[in-house]
């Protein structure tokens, strides 16, 4: 059974014990809906692990969507967010990258161009631990299986559903989207979305719900 934290500061202190009793690098995954807090999570854990002397990258999924060309090509743009919608086996291949310390890009995802930049992240190889961060990451079939297989810590993420529906309104109307477009969003694609994600991911080590307000 994974174990419930709660607090912040609980999950930080988690990390930093596994520090001390893994090998180098240290391979933390952070996965859950879309919309409950995993990249802000991921970040505030990269900068307090820096700030305690490691050296440490945040590493999220997005890198890994599809182009929109690609997408437009397979005719799945209106899908953008679904699990077929990213390249999986990049994903694994990259993760596989960071266990033997290579050097190389690691692809962001712009959400002013709606599209991935290969050039995101510099991963130098000598890094202690990495913050690996998305939906589909703990997703219990191959190639994210895979992947999983190299992760030292993992933690799912979890929020109720109407914070969820709330932050992804807002969200997407950041985005440019209108009421009409972001509702249709919500519906067909982030909330099946968020279900196929809990159902669908192996057991995490820690299930970390904070209390938290939209």
């Amino acid at each position: 059974m994974p174990e419930h934290l709660t607090d912040y500061s609980d999950l930080l202190d988690a990390v930093k014990a596994r520090l001390h009793s893994a090998h180098s690098p240290l391979i933390v995954a952070i996965a859950g809906p879309p919309a409950t807090g995993k990249s802000t999570l991921a970040e505030s854990l990269v900068k307090d692990l820096r700030a305690s002397g490691q050296i440490a990258a945040f590493c999220p999924m997005d890198g890994f969507h599809k182009s929109n060309a690609q997408l437009d090509t397979e005719q799945s743009r209106d899908l953008k967010g679904r699990i077929d919608t990213f390249d999986a086996a990049a994903f694994e291949r990259a993760v596989t990258r960071l266990t033997m310390r290579d050097t190389f890009w690691w692809p962001l995802y712009s959400r002013q161009r709606h599209d991935p930049v290969p050039e995101g992240t510099r991963i130098e190889g000598n890094e202690d631990v990495y913050v690996v961060e998305g939906n589909y990451i703990l997703t219990n079939a191959d190639p994210w299986r895979s992947a999983a297989a190299h992760f030292d810590l993992s933690i799912f993420m979890d929020a109720p559903d109407h914070i969820l529906m709330e932050r992804l309104k807002q969200r997407h109307k950041r985005g440019g989207k209108g009421d009409v477009e972001t509702s249709d969003k919500i519906a067909r694609i982030d909330m099946p979305n968020a279900e196929f994600v809990r159902n669908g991911a192996v057991e995490a080590d820690i299930l970390f719900q904070e209390t938290v307000n939209v």
